[in-house]
């Protein structure tokens, strides 16, 4: 084995929103033995902050919990973890669905983005979703109130 070879290589995507990212990654396995595998392993991840409104709807460690099963994730959740900073503050809980499922194979000889728009279509559609779930709340929380912005600008 060469020093390269060493190394694992892994390619990120990030798309910010409101309380939460959005993360897109594809890595290089080496390919499971009588598969037609082709070693490239995509992944897409949800990390949702604490300011989050769905951020509340999570408890403990199971990845198949209500909260995780009303996201858009490929065949449902086969990740959660959360994250904490040095004081033990909670600062995210990562949710994620793998596409190395049954019937997945396709997904493991595409290596390069362009080739892997499902991927990115299912990223933008959890994008989404999360920033619907958290314009849900402020206009729940604005309900009833009097629109006063601009108010007195004349």
């Amino acid at each position: 084995m060469n020093e390269a070879d060493k190394w694992a290589h892994i390619e990120t995507w990030r798309q910010f929103g409101v309380e939460f990212c959005i993360e897109v990654k594809r890595h290089f396995a080496r390919p499971r033995m009588g598969h037609s595998d082709g070693g490239h392993r995509w992944c897409v991840y949800a990390y949702i902050y604490p300011t989050h409104p769905h951020f509340c709807k999570f408890s403990g460690d199971d990845m198949c919990q209500d909260a995780t099963r009303a996201m858009p994730l490929h065949w449902g959740s086969s990740f959660l973890e959360w994250h904490a900073a040095a004081d033990g503050t909670i600062t995210s809980v990562q949710v994620g669905a793998d596409y190395a499922h049954i019937d997945d194979d396709r997904f493991t000889h595409m290596s390069i983005r362009e080739q892997a728009g499902q991927v990115f279509d299912d990223a933008v559609q959890l994008f989404d979703w999360l920033t619907e779930a958290g314009n849900g709340a402020v206009n729940k929380s604005d309900a009833g109130q009097e629109n006063t912005e601009g108010a007195g600008d004349d």
